[in-house]
């Protein structure tokens, strides 16, 4: 016999069905996350200092500011303070297990990865001949005009709008065809004129921004190193749910209102 978890007017929803309709509105990979992430940080204990710590960055980081402004927040949020509080201690639990977990990798991984990491500036026109881009390129090299006069009278792209800069932007997001040019660029260098997707580019790398390992970066490198191994967790999981008990659920229908 089914068994009631709520009733909404005449829609009954039996515990046999929420496996079926966390998948069905694409709650069941967050749920399976939260449950791996309970097991692997249930024995962690955040000390006192660390949990005032971690709290009052999350005000700061949310903009609140008094008992008033965070009343309405937690309004707005669906949350009491108590549930806030669990919240924020599992958070914390989740982040102290990163950095147990992964931190002692974090700096080989930046060492393998720190070129594609580096950051540059540079100057783009796409034109759509190679005549155009040629007589653009003599123009900057006779310094007739600069990039961003040219760019913004000629460049058919978006960085028409920005006068042709683009930037700070890591090279690894870039095409290989501009992050290799721009990768062995010295600052100031104009590339001659090549072709590009049905354009003709004009390009100079305008500033080099090499990487470093301060604590933005630690910390995105140990997220990203989390979430690869908790993505793939998560993604078995549900695979071997789906595979069992979602086949076996019945549908969800409102029953019929008596007249």
């Amino acid at each position: 016999m089914a068994t009631r978890w709520i009733k909404i007017d005449n829609l009954d929803v039996d515990l046999e069905v929420i496996p079926g309709l966390l998948d069905r509105y694409n709650l069941l990979p967050t749920f399976i996350r939260r449950l791996i992430e309970t097991k692997n940080t249930h024995q962690i204990r955040p000390s006192k200092e660390a949990q005032i710590s971690f709290n009052n960055r999350f005000l700061a980081d949310n903009n609140i500011k008094g008992k008033d402004n965070l009343s309405n927040w937690l309004s707005q949020n669906g949350l009491d303070e108590k549930r806030l509080d669990l919240m924020l201690y599992e958070r914390l639990q989740v982040e102290i297990f990163k950095q147990d977990s992964f931190d002692k990798n974090v700096a080989s991984i930046f060492l393998k990865r720190k070129e594609s990491l580096d950051r540059v500036m540079y100057s783009i026109m796409r034109v759509e001949t190679r005549e155009e881009a040629e007589e653009l390129h003599l123009k900057l090299e006779e310094k007739e005009a600069s990039f961003s006069e040219l760019a913004s009278e000629y460049a058919l792209g978006s960085e028409k709008e920005f006068n042709g800069m683009i930037g700070p932007v890591e090279l690894r997001v870039l095409d290989a065809n501009l992050s290799e040019r721009l990768k062995i660029s010295k600052t100031g260098q104009l590339w001659p004129p090549f072709e590009f997707r049905n354009f003709w580019i004009v390009l100079r790398l305008e500033k080099h921004l090499p990487s470093s390992l301060d604590e933005n970066m630690r910390k995105r490198l140990r997220n990203e190193m989390y979430e690869e191994f908790i993505n793939k967790q998560v993604l078995d999981l549900v695979e071997q749910i789906r595979k069992t008990d979602t086949s076996k659920i019945k549908e969800l229908k409102p029953k019929s209102q008596k007249k």
